[in-house]
């Protein structure tokens, strides 16, 4: 009985660990694909240029829908959008073209646990999900339309 108690111990803990490395090296290619794309916007901390480029700190963009933050990554944004009280009045560029699923939930995952956020990482099944959903989508998506999304306030 200890013997099996013991093998269980094993095998869930080297699951753990093997689910922890992997968080880690998605991380990694989040901060990587972030520093590349996004930093120059949003900054190295993540508090964005008001009032140009919007902040990524505990916003509602952040924090809610999984599939809503991918979408507005592979589609973009235009037009007024208002983050924290703020109005920022700009675009961001579509990356469905330059980015994978796998490069675009690491990147995700990075913000949702980096400059003060500690939201779960997002696996790159939600990217290739919303990819599919909107592959026929031609326009960059606009502030009523994210504020319409199921589920936009609840940390997913």
């Amino acid at each position: 009985m200890k013997t099996r108690f013991l093998n269980c111990a094993f095998v869930l803990l080297s699951a753990f660990t093997a689910s922890s490395v992997l968080a880690d090296e998605q991380v990694d290619l989040g901060k990587t694909v972030y520093m590349t794309l996004c930093v120059a916007c949003h900054q190295p901390t993540g508090a964005g240029l008001p009032p140009v480029f919007p902040t990524l700190l505990q916003t509602e963009y952040v924090s809610g829908s999984t599939e809503r933050f991918a979408a507005m990554i592979l589609k973009g944004v235009i037009g007024p959008i208002t983050v924290k009280g703020m109005v920022f009045n700009n675009m961001m560029p579509p990356q469905e073209a330059l980015l994978t699923d796998e490069k675009i939930a690491a990147a995700i995952t990075y913000v949702r646990a980096s400059f003060g956020n500690t939201y779960p990482a997002v696996l790159p099944a939600v990217v290739t999900a919303a990819r599919s959903k909107f592959t026929d989508r031609k326009t960059s998506w606009t502030e009523a339309e994210l504020k319409a999304w199921p589920d936009s306030q609840a940390a997913k």
